[in-house]
C-alpha cells in the first residue's frame, strides 16, 4: 500500500513542502496518517508558514473534501497549502475555485524534452470500460475494450480504444492540441481534445454497416474526424 508523504521540493526558486496522498484507499483513513505523519514531523512547531504543495494524483475528491483538507492543515499545524496535482479534472477545479495553482504533475516532472511527448507512463486497460466508469491517467491511455455510454476515459496523452468508443473520451486533458483520439468505431457520446469540444453527429449510416477506423484530432481550431 503506498503511504502518506511528505517532504521539501523546489518549485522554480522557490522552497516548498510536498504532501503526497496515495490515490487508493478510504479518504478518512488517509487524512488520519496525514495527521499522523504532521504531528510525528512536529509541522506545526517547526514549519509553521510554510508553502505546501498537495499531490493526490487519481483521486477523485469529493466536494468540500478538498476545501476541508486545506483548512484543517492551515489551522491544526499552520502549513499554507498553494497548489493541487491532479488528474482528475473536477479536483483541479475544486482547487481552482480555492484559489489554488493547479498541476497535472509536479513542475519538471513526466514530461520528456521532447515536443509534446510523455515518458514510459502509457497505460493500458485490456477490459471494456463500462457505463459510470472514469479512468483519468496522465499519459496516453490504451482500452482493449469498448469505452460504453455512460463511462469517460480521460488522457493527458493520446487515447486509443481498439474496440467501440460510445462514451465521452478528453485527449489532451492538460491543454495538449496534439493529442488524439482514435478509436476502431467511433460513436462517441462526446469528444474533447484540450479545451475543443464536440458531439457525436446524428447518425446517417445503416447501423449494421461496416465502420471503419477513425481519428479525431484538432484541425482548423476544432475537432475533425478521419478516417484511418
Amino acid at each position: 500500500m503506498h503511504t502518506v508523504e511528505l517532504k521539501s521540493w523546489r518549485n522554480g526558486l522557490l522552497q516548498e513542502l510536498l504532501l503526497a496522498i496515495p490515490s487508493e484507499g478510504d479518504w478518512n483513513e488517509a487524512w488520519n496518517r496525514v495527521e499522523t505523519l504532521f504531528e510525528e514531523a512536529k509541522v506545526s512547531a517547526s514549519l509553521s508558514g510554510a508553502q505546501l504543495t498537495i499531490d493526490v494524483g487519481m483521486r477523485v475528491l469529493a466536494p468540500g473534501d478538498l476545501e476541508w483538507l486545506v483548512d484543517r492543515i492551515k489551522t491544526q499545524f499552520g502549513l499554507l497549502t498553494v497548489a493541487v496535482v491532479s488528474t482528475d479534472n473536477a479536483s483541479r477545479e475544486a482547487a481552482m475555485r480555492l484559489g489554488l495553482n493547479t498541476y497535472l504533475m509536479l513542475p519538471g516532472g513526466n514530461k520528456t524534452d521532447a515536443g509534446t511527448g510523455f515518458k514510459n507512463n502509457a497505460l493500458y486497460l485490456p477490459q471494456t470500460i463500462r457505463s459510470g466508469q472514469r479512468i483519468v491517467h496522465d499519459g496516453h491511455l490504451i482500452v482493449g475494450g469498448d469505452v460504453n455510454a455512460g463511462a469517460e476515459v480521460i488522457a493527458a496523452g493520446d487515447i486509443i480504444i481498439a474496440g467501440t468508443l460510445r462514451g465521452l473520451a478528453h485527449a489532451g486533458s492538460g491543454g495538449d492540441e496534439s493529442a488524439r483520439i482514435f478509436a476502431g468505431c467511433m460513436r462517441p457520446h462526446q469528444l474533447r481534445i484540450a479545451g475543443e469540444i464536440a458531439r457525436s453527429p446524428e447518425e446517417t449510416a445503416a447501423p449494421n454497416a461496416p465502420r471503419r477506423p477513425e481519428v479525431a484530432r484538432i484541425e482548423s481550431g476544432a475537432i475533425q474526424v478521419f478516417s484511418v
